[in-house]
């Protein structure tokens, strides 16, 4: 082991140490002192102490409940609670919405919408009515299931979430397969829901198929009644009956056939629905739908009937509106006469009610006709009508019409007097044209001014020659004398 050597000594005899050299110049500047604490700071950090030692120390759940977020502490609620199939649907449910929104991609509306995870009001009430839920189910109680899924689904109706509403509206569908007892009472309900959301998404025939089922069983059970007081039979038709409506109109451009089918199934559950005014309507789609096919008479009878039905219920726009329909389609089947019938029906009634886009309409499908018929002196009266009415109501597009129509009717009414006036070829006529093309004025049907009689010019009397001079009277006297 080696030997430990000595200190080394300083000349001065001390032992060599380690100091700090004293630092060279004027201190800098940069180096402040402790500030000084007075009196009433230190009264302060004394409470503060207080204040703090009074506090209970967190648990490790409570500090996990200030570090995580709301919708994590949410879900291990649900979790330590033992209600797993909620926590499931819940957590299913924010993947599902982060998921779509991903895939829309950051130009989309949805990209800056509020997302479920951090809508707090939201996430309590689907806490709330899924742990309810799942209680339920576990008591075998299926109706109690269905009623807090329903009210989520209506909550959420509610606030405009369609995606998170019609999700419990299916929901509610599959869980009332399995209720016994009621009838199928809530099995329709939940028919009618899903059909209505599928209605509003524009899936027509699957929102049909619905409504058909919804139909089925109402059919069954006439007695059930609504809250509003109307039957489910009777509501189920109408329903029917509005999107069989929706889907031949749809159809109309594509193929007429189909869509008249559809439109006939829309009449009759319309009229299975004992509601007058809903029948009404049906029956003039359908009637449109049969004219424009080129079945006039089965138009004719719908329409008709659309027509009994305005007037058993005193609807004067619908009346109106009737008279135009079948009017026009007494036209396309030649029966001109009958169509004024009925279009001056059309003006009656519109000037009764003071319905001024209906006059103005009927109006002018008069003077249509009356053009077509050569009528022009009744054409150029009802056009002006139109062009009047479309002037008060400031409807552009109507007056720029009727103008037209106007312009071309008056331009009919004059042209038999035009030619007329140009084949007698006389100075008048030929002056009364030439007035009409300076100021375009109707006045071919004005009678020529008489021709003026020109009096003979009265007999003037004979001039008396002048007196000739003497010296001509001489010279002419010896003239005389010669001869």
């Amino acid at each position: 082991m080696a030997a430990t050597l000595p200190p080394i000594k300083s000349p001065s005899g001390s032992k060599q140490g380690y100091t700090v050299p004293a630092p060279k110049g004027p201190p800098s500047g940069k180096l402040k002192p402790l500030m000084k604490i007075g009196k009433t700071d230190r009264e302060i950090l004394f409470k503060q102490e207080v204040l703090r030692q009074q506090q209970p120390d967190l648990s490790k759940k409570q500090t996990s409940s200030y570090r995580n977020t709301y919708k994590h502490n949410l879900c291990l609620d649900m979790l330590q609670d033992g209600y797993h199939k909620s926590f499931s649907e819940l957590f299913a449910l924010i993947k599902q919405q982060e998921e779509e929104r991903l895939a829309q991609g950051e130009e989309s509306l949805m990209w800056t919408q509020t997302m479920l995870k951090d809508r707090h009001q939201e996430l309590d009430k689907l806490k709330f009515h899924l742990t309810k839920a799942e209680e339920a189910m576990r008591k075998d109680d299926h109706s109690e299931v269905y009623h807090n899924r329903f009210e989520l689904a209506r909550y959420f109706q509610s606030t405009g979430d369609k995606w998170l509403s019609d999700h419990f509206f299916n929901t509610c569908l599959e869980t009332s397969s399995s209720i016994k007892g009621d009838g199928g009472k809530l099995r329709a309900q939940g028919y009618y829901n899903v059909g209505a959301a599928l209605e509003d998404n524009g899936q027509y025939f699957e929102a049909a198929e619905h409504f058909e089922n919804y139909y089925k069983l109402a059919v069954e059970h006439k007695e059930w009644i609504q809250a509003d007081g109307f039957t489910y039979h009777t509501d189920a038709c109408i329903n029917l009956s509005r999107i069989y409506t929706t889907i031949g109109q749809r159809m109309e451009e594509e193929d007429q056939q189909n869509s008249l089918e559809y439109l006939k199934k829309a009449h009759k559950f319309a009229t299975e629905s004992n509601d007058r005014v809903l029948e009404g309507q049906a029956a003039y789609r359908l009637g449109q739908a049969y004219d424009k096919i080129g079945e006039g008479e089965t138009a004719l009878e719908y329409l008709n009937n659309y027509l009994d039905t305005c007037n058993a219920t005193k609807d004067s726009d619908g009346i109106g509106k009737a008279c135009d329909a079948i009017a026009k389609s007494y036209a396309r089947q030649g029966k001109l006469e009958k169509s004024i019938d009925y279009l001056m029906k059309f003006v009656e009634v519109t000037e009764q009610s003071g319905e001024e886009k209906g006059l103005s309409k009927a109006c002018h499908n008069l003077g249509n006709i009356f053009n077509s018929l050569g009528r022009y002196e009744e054409a150029t009266e009802y056009f002006s009508k139109a062009y009047n009415i479309a002037r008060s109501m400031g409807d552009l597009e109507s007056i720029n019409t009727n103008r037209v129509q106007y312009g071309i009717s008056m331009a009919h009414k004059m042209l038999k007097g035009l030619s007329e006036h140009i084949v007698m070829g006389t100075r008048p006529a030929l002056e009364r044209l030439c007035e009409w093309k300076d100021a375009r004025t109707d006045d071919f049907k004005k009678p020529f001014p008489e021709p003026k009689v020109e009096e003979p010019p009265a007999p003037s009397a004979p001039k008396e020659e002048p007196e000739k001079p003497a010296s001509e009277k001489a010279e002419s006297s010896k003239g005389e004398e010669a001869s």
